[in-house]
């Protein structure tokens, strides 16, 4: 009787001490280590769109930053950018060089428009949308076999979508570029927002965009052809030219990858080949021209 309790007492010692385990197991997370929710944007369970711009902005570990110390670090970064321009412009000059850009594409007219640079040995820079690239990924590998210039213009093209919060930019572009890399395998910092950044894209999301790496490009020559038409655009592209020559600034041409534009082309290029301009197109590591909010950029909410 003596050994049948001491045996009795020994498992109930042992189922003790096995419970006393388990609660303190538990008790410490089950052996996986926690992530302190302020110190990780990822570890938020609130939509990213939905979040406070100071912890958008703050990074994993970093300090947060407040609206007014982000406005006088992009003011800092916008007279660098200027001065980094400046002599950007300069050597342009030297070797009057200009720039055609076309947005929107690529379309089901996009390799007509390639030949036809190609006919004027011209070289161009485009701004594509995510969903049209994955629509024409064969006119995407053509124009990077041919040297021609890869930039991003975002997924939707939409006001309401893009500009939505200070974060909507920044995804955009970040998507835009994975699919570009995904066909081409190249990686382009180059982007141009629908529309323009002034008045939509706001100083908070030049930040952000600025915190991934993207060159933001506007343009200083708007040939109009999304509203001018029978080839208008032409002769408005020509008189823009001209006043930059005049100003000592290079061209940075606004052009549409689309039928109207590519059918009226050659003649915009016999005029660029006739006045000796040497097409070349925008790369990473250029300093961009881009419109100052200077107090006109407003969030469309």
């Amino acid at each position: 009787m003596h050994k049948r309790l001491n045996k009795r007492g020994k498992i109930a010692v042992i189922i003790l001490l096995a419970m006393s385990f388990f609660f303190v197991y538990m008790a410490i997370g089950g052996g996986k280590k926690s992530v302190p929710v302020e110190n990780s944007i990822s570890a938020q369970t609130t939509p990213l769109e939905e979040l406070p711009y100071n912890k958008l902005v703050a990074g994993s570990g970093d300090a947060i930053k407040d609206q007014s110390t982000i406005e006088n670090e992009w003011e800092e970064k916008e007279e660098a950018r200027k001065k980094d321009f400046a002599k950007q412009n300069e050597a342009d000059q030297q070797e009057k060089a200009i720039y055609l850009t076309f947005d929107d594409g690529p379309t089901d007219v996009s390799n007509q428009l390639l030949d036809t640079l190609n006919d004027y040995q011209m070289k161009a820079t485009f701004f594509m949308l995510g969903p049209k690239m994955e629509e024409n990924p064969e006119v995407v590998k053509r124009m990077e076999d041919e040297n021609f210039g890869l930039a991003l213009h975002g997924i939707t093209h939409e006001v309401s979508q893009i500009y939505s919060g200070p974060s909507a930019p920044v995804e955009e572009m970040l998507e835009t570029q994975e699919i570009l890399k995904e066909i081409t395998g190249v990686t382009s910092d180059i982007i141009r927002l629908p529309y323009g950044s002034v008045p939509y894209l706001t100083v908070k999301m030049r930040y952000l965009l600025d915190q991934e790496g993207f060159n933001i490009w506007d343009w200083n020559v708007d040939s109009q052809d999304w509203e001018l038409e029978e080839g208008q655009y032409v002769q408005q592209t020509i008189q823009e030219i001209d006043q930059m020559e005049k100003a000592g600034e290079t061209p940075v041409i606004l052009l549409h990858d689309k039928e109207e534009t590519i059918d009226h082309l050659p003649e915009l290029l016999e005029y660029i080949k006739g006045e000796g301009y040497q097409t070349n197109v925008l790369t990473n590591d250029m300093s961009p021209i881009t419109f100052p909010c200077e107090g006109r950029c407003y969030s469309i909410k």
